[in-house]
């Protein structure tokens, strides 16, 4: 195993026992839930191939299912958002740049980082949502918590991107 492995399992664990333990006990408003890590999962470069994102993504979701008793519904959202995020990615990456990229404001721009990272987000938060209220009866339950979560969430990716910047 390389360092970089080493690394990511590291961050693995450590985002999710605060996941598990401080962000999954916070409701803001009974809508808005961060699930901060998701950071983990946009910030894996470019490069990582579909079969190991949604291996990340299964894995990570599934670690905070089990710790908050919530039967594969953060399993699920996040092994679609990962499924559709090199896509997504794409859409943001000039073609020049190359294969190595790790996402974030400085490689992307703000703009770019911040589009991206909002689109992988609601999708996670609407699959998440759609599952958990197993129907569209309620859309504006639905669309409350998919826009309150996501910009919850948002809230704590652009701090991080702040925080990491001035290293």
């Amino acid at each position: 195993m390389t360092s970089n492995t080493f690394i990511r399992i590291r961050n693995f664990i450590i985002l999710a026992l605060i996941q598990v333990l401080i962000f999954s006990q916070i409701h803001l408003f009974g809508y808005a839930t961060a699930c901060i890590y998701l950071i983990f999962l946009l910030k894996l470069p470019r490069h990582t191939n579909r079969n190991e994102l949604l291996i990340w993504g299964f894995f990570f979701g599934l670690a905070v299912d089990i710790f908050t008793n919530t039967p594969g519904i953060n399993a699920a959202a996040a092994t679609i958002m990962c499924f559709v995020r090199n896509a997504i990615l794409s859409q943001f990456i000039p073609k020049s740049i190359p294969d190595d990229l790790t996402p974030a404001a400085k490689s992307l721009t703000w703009g770019g980082y911040l589009m991206y990272a909002t689109i992988c987000i609601a999708i996670f938060y609407s699959v998440l949502f759609l599952i958990e209220l197993f129907t569209i009866n309620r859309p504006i339950v639905l669309l409350t918590g998919v826009f309150a979560s996501t910009l919850l969430t948002m809230i704590f990716v652009a701090v991080t991107e702040i925080f990491s910047r001035t290293k």
